[in-house]
């Protein structure tokens, strides 16, 4: 609560240390670390090319390989997939700072892919095999720009996007689309991107949802 709060800066401030010191400041870098050994961690999976045919989406399999839903985000198919992917993220941590101050956006970004491969294999059957991050992406994208409550034009940006994916017979020249196939020498899965923000947004409501329920029972508690 926020009386609790109030008490520990009050102690913190009567009696500071350098360990404390230490402490606050590996807490306001724990962003930055975080998003590193997240992009290290990409990088080195992509090294180790054999994990592509084992960790992407299968649909024949996934019934049977249910972590194919989440291993198949971290798995890409060249190195311009890979930056591509990387660029996004970055960019997302950059225009929505405030959402990555926790690492809530990991659980944000787990959370996406899954609901991205769940959707997939309900929902598009033609697909028979995924990899990627950018469906995760973009529901990391609607969890960030709600969670920093940042300007609804970034809401409404991605949401004409998704429109327009799902629409090509009313926009058949989706020109950003067809950009990144040629970039990337591969097809993109538009659906992954609709069920990725889908998932992005549902862990904002549940998350929102349960810091309040916590929240209503601190007070609670206080005031008895």
């Amino acid at each position: 609560s926020i009386k609790c709060i109030i008490r520990l800066m009050n102690n913190f401030n009567d009696k500071p240390n350098h360990t404390t010191a230490k402490y606050q400041a590996l807490l306001e870098r724990l962003p930055q670390l975080a998003m590193a050994s997240f992009i290290a961690g990409l990088l080195f999976i992509f090294s180790q090319t054999e994990l592509l045919a084992s960790w992407r989406f299968e649909r024949l399999l996934f019934d049977q390989q249910p972590l194919l839903a989440l291993s198949h985000a971290l798995v890409h198919l060249n190195a311009q997939h890979l930056m591509l992917n990387i660029a996004a993220l970055v960019f997302i941590y950059l225009i929505f700072p405030a959402a990555f101050k926790s690492l809530s956006w990991i659980v944000a970004l787990a959370v996406s892919a899954i609901a991205s491969a769940y959707g997939i294999f309900y929902y598009s059957p033609n697909t028979e095999w995924l990899v990627g991050l950018s469906g995760a992406l973009h529901g990391l994208f609607v969890y960030a720009a709600l969670r920093s409550r940042a300007s609804i034009a970034w809401l409404v940006a991605i949401i004409i996007k998704l429109i327009i994916e799902q629409m090509p017979d009313l926009m058949p020249t989706n020109n950003l689309t067809q950009m990144t196939e040629q970039f990337i020498n591969n097809p993109v899965i538009v659906d992954a991107h609709l069920w990725g923000a889908a998932g992005g947004l549902l862990f904002f409501f549940v998350a929102r949802f349960i810091a309040t329920l916590f929240l209503i029972i601190e007070i609670n508690r206080d005031e008895k």
